[in-house]
């Protein structure tokens, strides 16, 4: 006992010593530049001497207050360093399952437009919409080059006759190429509020307008991801990369992104200057347009000619110098807004709280910064101002300010195309990112400001409170999401399943689906026979020609009350993607040659929605008909509002009323053209 008590007694002497030795030390190396120094290490010397060992205690203490702090500081850079991958992994999942399940096109833009296009480059035949004709070039090859690599891989693995699978291996890459863009906006959100990226991680990964829009093959889907790639190197203040990022959402995705970056503009033009931002986007831009230029000139000039085309310039010449986008239908001003409730549901709401959250979480900081600082003065430590506290109060401020200007493409670009009259889905893609950020900072920041009032008060309930009422918010908001995506991939996936329920072609009858005279007229035929599936009012559904069984069929239309442009097939004899067929046209006008005789028929895809469409009674009169598969449709007009939107358990289920959605073949063969004898 009494060693013990002998060894505590020397400690202090001991720890005096270690503390003169160090500032002698100390005193030599201050003495050297200049007398004045000395004298100052001296009576620093002598106020540490005089202060013994309660100056080495309070040394020994912030010491270990130091090595805490350091170790802190090491985790917290672990976590953060994890926190990409996390995101990547729960990220990707998500979009797998989606993939794995969704072969649908929600756009017939996306089907026309990119789709086809594609399929031409890879199998050598598609549909030509006006906007890929050579007299119009108003859309991007080189946005379809970015494509083209993995298409092809998909081309030689699955052979010609599976573009199933083709389509699911690029739609996985969309999805993947994503994931990877929200991963990094999650691990740049977190580096400045783990809980906000916590909570983004869970949004992107459930969100229904993220699973959409992030595997659509759409150039505002990947304005979509270039947003988000600037929205996080803002959060990073990398500027000149988020400036980068801004160029490539307009030249090589949506010139009409550009609405979109303009906060990006000026939040580089206040970090790096004005000179350094212009230069990096110039720079950027010169050398983007160049490649975009070389393969527009090149997939639109004739073969033997080379003429400068630049789509970019051409869309916003057509939208904006001719001003006829409105011949694509119009839509009032709530349809963005019914749009983004029925994409973002409570998400949407949380997003709309988020200045609201930050000024109260602001106000939590504030009273807890005063708090502590009262506790100080109250203890006699007067080393702290009133002016670290504002500091304080102004660099939490000035972090969510921050987070909350980089979401500001949310409001500018909804406001902007709510004043157009033609309004598609697709147009606010580009702002999805920056929705689901501002929903993350509407229940992070509350979350995080309630957290520090509920420490400093010392009261494990309001943490565990406020804790469950985030985790409750995100579980609710997750499960609506999950219930219209679940929903959308349920009641719309009629048509591609109907378009890969046809037969492989033989040469021989093959029960109900394949008629003889089909495998004769295939037998006849040479290795480029064509069998046309024709469709009539539903031919905005049509998924793409990657959904056939077959390289051998073709997709035509036969003429409906719909009076506008449809699509005419590619013509490689006559230039392919440099040819305008003959009645393509930018008026939205029909053209005679859009369409094919219905003897010309073999199958036929219709659904009966009870407004006399079918067209089997109406454009066949005289031809017999049979089922070949059919696959249930939803009907929305006679489907409760909550069963059409969500996908609901039990009861509720069975109001949903649904349509036959039908593949039928034709049974006979259509007459021979009779041939009249001279002699006659």
């Amino acid at each position: 006992m009494s060693a013990m008590t002998d060894s505590s007694n020397d400690a202090p002497m001991t720890n005096f010593f270690d503390v003169r030795s160090r500032a002698r030390r100390r005193l030599r190396a201050l003495a050297r530049p200049g007398v004045e120094f000395a004298g100052d290490a001296l009576a620093d010397f002598g106020a540490r001497s005089r202060a013994g060992s309660h100056s080495v205690e309070c040394e020994s203490r912030n010491a270990h207050l130091d090595v805490r702090g350091r170790r802190a500081r090491d985790g917290r850079a672990t976590r953060m360093k994890n926190m990409f991958h996390r995101a990547l992994g729960i990220i990707l999942a998500s979009r797998a399952i989606v993939c794995a399940t969704n072969f649908t096109t929600f756009d017939c833009d996306e089907a026309f437009n990119f789709w086809e296009p594609l399929h031409y480059l890879t199998h050598g035949h598609g549909l030509q919409t006006w906007e890929h004709g050579g007299e119009f070039a108003l859309r991007s090859y080189a946005y379809l080059a970015m494509h083209y690599p993995v298409a092809m891989v998909g081309r030689v693995l699955f052979g010609a006759d599976d573009g199933r699978s083709t389509f699911a291996l690029v739609r996985a890459a969309l999805g993947a190429a994503s994931a990877y863009c929200e991963a990094d906006l999650v691990d740049a959100v977190s580096g400045r509020s783990v809980i906000t990226g916590a909570i983004l991680m869970v949004i992107f990964a459930t969100n229904t307008g993220m699973a959409i829009a992030s595997t659509a093959f759409l150039p505002s889907s990947f304005a979509m991801m270039c947003v988000a790639v600037a929205t996080a190197a803002a959060l990073r203040r990398e500027h000149r990369r988020a400036c980068k990022a801004c160029v490539m959402a307009v030249v090589f995705g949506w010139p009409f992104s550009g609405i979109a970056t303009i906060p990006f503009g000026l939040y580089a033009i206040y970090g790096v200057g004005f000179s350094a931002t212009m230069r990096t986007v110039l720079a950027t831009t010169v050398a983007a347009s160049a490649v975009s230029v070389a393969f527009d000139s090149y997939m639109y000039s004739p073969k033997g000619q080379l003429k400068f085309v630049s789509s970019v310039f051409n869309l916003l010449d057509y939208n904006i110098m001719n001003d006829k986008s409105d011949l694509y239908g119009t839509e009032p001003r709530s349809f963005y807004m019914k749009n983004l409730a029925l994409n973002f549901q409570l998400t949407g709401v949380f997003a709309l709280m988020a200045p609201f959250s930050i000024a109260v979480a602001v106000a939590m900081k504030a009273w807890h910064e005063q708090q502590v600082f009262k506790n100080k003065i109250l203890r006699g430590n007067k080393n702290d101002d009133a002016a670290s506290v504002l500091k304080n109060i102004n660099a939490y401020r000035n972090n969510w300010r921050a987070m909350i200007f980089v979401c500001s493409p949310f409001p500018l670009v909804a406001a902007f195309f709510m004043g157009i009259p033609h309004k598609e889905e697709r147009f606010l893609y580009m702002i999805y990112p920056s929705i689901c950020l501002s929903a993350a900072i509407g229940l992070g920041s509350v979350a995080e400001g309630a957290l520090l009032v509920s420490r400093r008060a010392k009261s494990r309930a309001l943490e565990k409170v406020t804790i469950c009422s985030v985790c409750v918010a995100l579980l609710v908001s997750s499960l609506l999401s999950l219930s219209r995506t679940a929903a959308l991939l349920t009641y719309y996936s009629a048509p591609a399943k109907i378009y890969n329920a046809l037969p492989t072609p033989k040469g021989f009858e093959d029960g109900n689906a394949w008629p003889d005279y089909l495998a004769r007229e295939y037998m006849n035929g040479e290795d480029d026979h064509e069998i046309n599936v024709c469709v009539g009012d539903e031919w905005y559904r049509f998924p793409s020609s990657y959904h056939f069984p077959s390289k051998h069929y073709r997709l035509r239309f036969i003429e409906t009350n719909f009076d506008g442009a449809l699509p005419m097939p590619f013509n490689r004899d006559k230039g392919g993607t440099a040819h305008t067929p003959v009645g393509l046209n930018d008026d939205n006008v029909a053209h005679p040659d859009q369409y094919v005789d219905p003897s010309e028929c073999r199958f036929l895809v219709e659904a009966d929605f009870g407004t006399g469409n079918l067209h089997s009674h109406t454009h066949f009169h005289d031809i017999e008909w049979r089922d070949v598969a059919s696959e249930r449709f939803i009907d929305p007009l006679r489907t409760p509002l909550l069963s059409r939107v969500f996908r609901l358990p039990g009861r509720l289920a069975r109001d949903v009323a649904y349509v036959d959605y039908a593949l039928r073949v034709r049974l006979t063969p259509p007459p021979r053209p009779r041939v009249l004898d001279d002699d006659f």
